[in-house]
């Protein structure tokens, strides 16, 4: 799987990416950086560049670029996008306490997943606390409402962490605008 996850990194082509037992959608991204536990990716959808993303190795059941994605990979240089994704994106993939500490630190907001099907969670707010074998976020509603409390996340059960996206740069300005400040939690 190495040799394949070097292979994709260098050809710096869109990939695809499957998690048959998380979602049946695949997954659109340009391969940045991989350990043996992780990977992060710039993702891709509908041709928009939307943040870096980083995967559970253990969760992919296939990963691959196609014909598809390297047309789509033309397009996106004909548009101007593809000059825009930063190959040379560091972040220490060792582990979730490494990812948080590396890529936590230049984001204020961040989206921290479990996808199991079953009993899905989602986190949307600011790191709090960086543990041994947990995260605390203080995570904040779709209103934009604060949680009262810090909810603490255990390594073992993230799948998914977003940053620099769509969503989250847009609540980060909402915040911004509106003066919206966390409470001293």
């Amino acid at each position: 799987m190495a040799k394949h996850l070097s292979n994709l990194k260098e050809g710096r082509n869109l990939i695809s990416i499957r998690r048959d037992e998380i979602d049946n959608r695949r997954i659109q991204a340009f391969l940045l950086d991989y350990s043996k536990e992780l990977i992060l990716i710039k993702y891709v959808y509908d041709f928009i560049l939307d943040g870096l993303m980083v995967l559970r190795q253990s969760d992919i059941s296939e990963i691959k670029s196609d014909k598809t994605d390297f047309l789509q990979t033309q397009i996106l240089k004909e548009e101007g996008l593809y000059s825009k994704v930063d190959f040379h994106t560091k972040c220490d993939l060792s582990n979730w306490n490494s990812v948080f500490s590396t890529l936590g630190s230049s984001h204020r907001f961040i989206t921290i997943e479990d996808e199991n099907p079953e009993y899905p969670l989602f986190y949307l707010g600011e790191i709090r606390d960086i543990g041994a074998d947990s995260v605390s976020i203080l995570g904040f509603s779709g209103a934009a409402n604060w949680d009262d409390e810090v909810s603490e996340i255990y390594y073992e059960d993230i799948s998914c962490v977003q940053l620099g996206n769509n969503y989250t740069n847009v609540y980060e300005r909402y915040f911004e605008r509106n003066a919206l400040t966390k409470p001293s939690i």
